[in-house]
């Protein structure tokens, strides 16, 4: 399984607001596993798969994990990693659009958003 992790200087609750905001901007299907990880069927570069999206605490913010856990039919290895890298990319964007260039919520001398 390919999974892609990123470290975001945001709090958790940012993250997950994201995840989902992002998702709907996508049109995509997604839920809640039983692991608290959104699942969620996905087009990425006219590929439709189903990735797993999670999140967890860090000392410095927010760990972001992004998997595939039904890759589109045909989809290579490196098209995996293409796709799981795009999906962790989009959430990192529209943070960084939301929160430091828009300077919503930013606290410049701790690193991440309140």
């Amino acid at each position: 399984m390919c999974q892609v992790k990123r470290l975001l200087p945001y709090v958790r609750r940012y993250v997950q607001m994201a995840v989902y905001d992002v998702l709907d901007a996508e049109g995509a299907e997604y839920w809640k596993n039983e692991s608290g990880a959104v699942v969620a069927r996905l087009s990425v570069y006219g590929n439709v798969s189903t990735f797993s999206l999670s999140t967890e605490i860090q000392d410095v913010g927010t760990g972001l994990t992004v998997s595939v856990r039904d890759p589109c039919p045909g989809l290579s290895a490196k098209g995996e990693e293409r796709a799981v890298t795009a999906v962790a990319d989009m959430v990192a964007q529209y943070l960084e659009n939301e929160l430091m260039i828009n300077r919503r919520c930013f606290v410049q001398d701790r690193h991440y958003a309140v």
